[in-house]
């Protein structure tokens, strides 16, 4: 429904949120981050949290290139800054046990893709990497992407890897399979086990 009611059943508050992770700052993928006040002024919705995005993606965000201008509404992010609760994820980062991440360069400018142990399970978030299930194939790439062939790349990569880890893939945009496994074919690596998160 909502992401403060999700929270509220799980019995936490936007105010319980400490680190927010936003994995590139298309409007889809941050419209969140920020709330209007009564008076109209935007802040940042939660307001106990460090956000982490990464230096080079803030910079790309900051100055678009005009194919993904559209897509940067600045007024979905300068806010979090501006508050001071703005941080860059790096290599030497440690936000909590259990929690790495990758980048991803084909979709937009460093993307972050989290990684995290949780219960034995490893759970990649794929952001739009990997937007869903359909786009797990190599070839299948997004017309948003800023460069396909590296998004081929990329995917090629993780999923091998994803593999050999017994990853489980989570999707942002898939309506039907929110998480999959994984699983090596004559044709490839394929999708196989489908699951929900709260399964996990």
């Amino acid at each position: 429904d909502t992401l403060k009611k999700s929270l509220h059943k799980l019995g936490f508050s936007t105010d319980d949120i400490t680190d927010v992770v936003l994995t590139h700052l298309h409007f889809d993928h941050c419209g969140g981050a920020v709330e209007r006040d009564s008076s109209g002024k935007l802040f940042p919705a939660f307001k106990n949290a460090t956000y982490w995005s990464h230096e080079s993606h803030w910079q790309w965000a900051i100055n678009p290139n005009d194919r993904e201008k559209a897509s940067f509404l600045k007024e979905n992010f300068v806010p979090i800054e501006a508050n001071g609760q703005l941080q860059f994820l790096t290599a030497d980062t440690q936000l909590f046990d259990g929690f790495s991440f990758e980048l991803s360069n084909g979709h937009t400018e460093s993307m972050i893709i989290p990684i995290i142990e949780y219960k034995g399970n490893t759970i990649a978030y794929m952001a739009d990497l990997i937007p869903s299930a359909a786009h797990i194939p190599i070839p299948y790439v997004m017309g948003y992407d800023v460069r396909p062939l590296d998004t081929m790349n990329e995917k090629k990569a993780f999923l091998q890897n994803a593999l050999a880890k017994n990853y489980t893939l989570f999707f942002e945009h898939d309506p039907l399979v929110e998480c999959a496994t994984l699983k090596q074919t004559e044709r490839g690596i394929k999708q196989d086990a489908i699951l929900k998160l709260a399964e996990l």
